[in-house]
């Protein structure tokens, strides 16, 4: 049976580090900002300084500028650690709160495998289907440089 009209496929993406569960899943959330490339995907642009996931069901997930005023880019709607924490997600402003991210963390092999599933393309709208589009281009993106940060701590931190 075919999806009924309207409905789009979630986004799903995933990449392997080299970790245990609890270090993957706390560089994810506990250094987010550190990992998540503000200079590209924020709201405020230049002005951000950071943003952060607060650890918490009910928690925000913000930006916040050099100047100290905060934009919500969504919310904690499950705090599960290490396995999952899956938030409300509108980073771009559009006002869109159907937008779902789940991140799931299981072991695989020697590290941890880093799911992401984007859920919630189902509200109509040229500016939610130009976002699934640009989503699905930059969760791998993103996992990348997850991958990329969490690899250079480690090697700083057993030389």
């Amino acid at each position: 049976m075919a999806p009924p009209k309207g409905t789009q496929d979630p986004i799903r993406q995933s990449v392997h580090v080299d970790c245990p569960i609890d270090d993957a899943f706390h560089l994810f959330t506990e250094a987010f900002g550190d990992w998540w490339p503000l200079a590209v995907y924020s709201i405020t642009g230049d002005e951000a300084e950071t943003c952060v996931i607060e650890p918490w069901v009910g928690g925000r997930v913000f930006e916040r500028t050099r100047s100290g005023a905060e934009r919500d880019w969504g919310s904690v709607s499950g705090w599960d650690p290490p396995e999952r924490l899956t938030l409300s997600w509108d980073p771009a402003g559009v006002g869109d709160e159907s937008q779902t991210v789940d991140v799931e963390f299981s072991a695989d092999a020697d590290g941890t495998r880093v799911s992401i599933i984007h859920t919630g393309w189902e509200a109509p709208g040229v500016a939610v289907c130009s976002l699934q589009a640009e989503y699905a281009e930059l969760w791998p993106a993103l996992l990348e440089q997850f991958f990329l940060k969490f690899a250079a701590e480690q090697v700083v931190l057993t030389c």
